[in-house]
């Protein structure tokens, strides 16, 4: 059996639908990754009104987030 293990950066942004978010994931995000970092290029992201998901502009910051997944084969 083989394991895999990926990191991916999560960003996850309010929108204009009330109660809803949308989520970006970047894979192999820096280490040294902090708030002071991260946090102006969200509001970039959202200044610039780059994307719009199925639930509208991204409108306010709701988290970030370093994501680790291990993955173990069962069947291979």
């Amino acid at each position: 059996m083989a394991d895999s293990q990926t990191t991916v950066l999560r960003l996850v942004f309010g929108t204009d639908t009330p109660g809803k978010t949308h989520a970006m994931e970047f894979n192999s995000p820096k280490a040294d990754l902090t708030d002071a970092l991260i946090r102006p290029v969200m509001q970039q992201f959202i200044d610039g009104q780059l994307i719009s998901g199925k639930n509208g502009m991204l409108t306010s910051i709701e988290s970030a987030g370093i994501v680790t997944r291990q993955v173990t084969d069962v069947i291979s």
